[in-house]
């Protein structure tokens, strides 16, 4: 079990003045060119996990000034990780790259080198999950950020196609309302729809079936006989904690007849592609994706053992869910090895797209185009779920079907899940933040600057503030250090 040493708080002290001294000699972009106009906030990120805190911090060092970042969960709970990430470790290798925005000091590794020591970090091989909790939250104080918590977002109302997104909030203290130019939506693997809980669940009793996304009562599955439908590392996440709770028995079945041994993600993981997946044509972006759901990848070893350590677990390939029925006292799951019988059943089924599912969306769903919109019949056909993905332009933004070429849409950005086709698996996750965030926020930049071009340039046309030069020799003579610098030269 990680410890920190004991003089933690003074080497994160240490690192906090480092992080001061590297943004001073970076210097980020220049001053602040753009903030508030009108009450009318420049950009408003839906999400305090890691996709909208290096976000946020990405466009304050590009001068983007009055960013505000809310968030559903109460303050230090943002994203998974206290949540339905129940691993114990991250998927992700530590070393991955992290975009610093010039910054270094900020990086996980120098806060875990910080707070657990060197040889920690030369000791684990992926970043424990309640460590990066503490880097995040870590993250999000040294930066200063602006964050408004236990706050949802009702619903997004465009006005028109240049002015300002009504953003209808519900707050602890009742419903109000944020006006903002651009509207980042970094809202995770949920963020473009919902959990999937397949048809031939839903006829069970609601407290006989929970999603691995739910927030589980694993006390109360102490005693008792757990089955588990997909195996995906979240499967064996929740078979293992819900052992661990005392849980008679858990069976993972899986209908593939073994579990995959290629990772995809760990090939994706390199700049060229992070960087540069938007420019795969669309063709290439739908074979990417459609090869990626049929070779999936395995689960994490490290879940796959913690499971395993339980001799009342079980793990079942070739065992696809052929009916489930209520006896009114259990449920019978039928296989092609026969009858199972369960107390509790897990839908480890991952998640859809379905714009209209998230409240958000729902005023602009049915104008948004989709990757169905865009593919031929045959090709839908091969995978339906992706098709249903929103169709995204190069800066994350939706497509309007309605008005392509002028609308609000463009200025809503989905940093999330839903960029899966458009913009990369990855852009939003650890491994895509250095190419995912950076391309966001240079977009962002760009189109506030395109926006305010004309005052900027009144600006620029009316500057007249005088340097202080002076006419004739110099009344004092030159510092040693100016002399220095000449003879240096010489």
């Amino acid at each position: 079990m990680l410890t920190p040493l004991p003089d933690s708080d003074a080497r994160l002290a240490a690192l906090e003045r480092e992080a001061a001294h590297q943004s001073a000699l970076s210097a980020g972009d220049g001053r602040s060119w753009v903030g508030a106009r009108d009450g009318i906030r420049p950009v408003v990120i839906v999400g305090a996990g890691q996709a909208g805190l290096v976000l946020a911090r990405g466009l304050r060092r590009r001068g983007i000034d009055d960013v505000v970042v809310i968030d559903a969960a109460p303050a230090d709970a943002a994203g998974p990780w206290t949540t339905y990430a129940r691993m114990h470790t991250l998927r992700t290798p530590k070393d991955i790259a992290w975009p610093t925005w010039g910054t270094p000091a900020v990086s996980p590794r120098a806060w875990f080198e910080a707070v657990y020591g060197i040889d920690a970090w030369d000791a684990i091989e992926y970043f424990p999950t309640i460590a990066w909790q503490g880097f995040l939250r870590w993250y999000r104080e040294v930066s200063a950020l602006t964050v408004v918590p236990s706050t949802r977002v009702r619903s997004l109302a465009p006005t028109t196609a240049d002015g300002p997104i009504q953003m209808h909030l519900d707050g602890p203290d009742g419903e109000w309302m944020l006006p903002a130019q651009h509207v980042v939506l970094a809202t995770g693997i949920e963020g473009a729809g919902g959990r999937h809980i397949p048809a031939l669940l839903r006829e069970l009793p609601a407290e006989r079936v929970h999603h691995t996304h739910d927030a589980i009562d694993f006390e109360a599955l102490a005693g008792l006989r757990i089955g588990i439908l997909g195996a995906g590392t979240g499967a064996f996440d929740n078979a293992a904690t819900a052992l661990e709770h005392g849980a008679a028995s858990v069976d993972v079945h899986m209908r593939r007849p073994a579990m995959p041994q290629v990772s995809p993600y760990r090939w994706m993981e390199f700049a060229g592609l992070i960087e540069n997946y938007g420019s795969f044509t669309d063709q290439q972006k739908w074979a990417f994706n459609v090869h990626l759901s049929e070779v999936d990848q395995p689960a994490t070893q490290n879940a796959l053992w913690r499971a395993h350590a339980f001799d009342s677990f079980r793990f079942l390939t070739s065992s696809p869910w052929q009916s489930v029925e209520w006896t009114g006292s259990e449920i019978a799951v039928t296989t092609p090895h026969g009858i199972h019988h369960y107390d509790v059943v897990l839908a480890a089924t991952g998640i859809v797209s379905e714009l209209a599912r998230r409240p958000e969306l729902a005023n602009v769903a049915a104008d948004a185009v989709l990757w169905s919109d865009r593919l031929d019949p045959a090709s839908t056909a091969q995978n339906p779920g992706l098709a249903a993905f929103p169709y995204l332009d190069d800066d994350f933004g939706l497509v309007s079907r309605s008005t392509p070429e002028a609308s609000a849409l463009s200025r809503i950005h989905m940093f999330n899940h839903g960029a899966r086709l458009s913009q990369g698996m990855l852009s939003h996750q650890i491994p895509g933040l250095v190419g995912g965030a950076t391309k966001l926020a240079a977009a962002l930049s760009r189109r506030l600057f395109e926006r305010d071009a004309d005052a900027l340039l009144r600006e620029y046309l009316a500057y007249d503030v005088p340097v202080g030069v002076h006419i004739g020799r110099r009344a004092q003579p030159p510092t040693p250090t100016e002399t220095a610098g000449v003879a240096s030269l010489r």
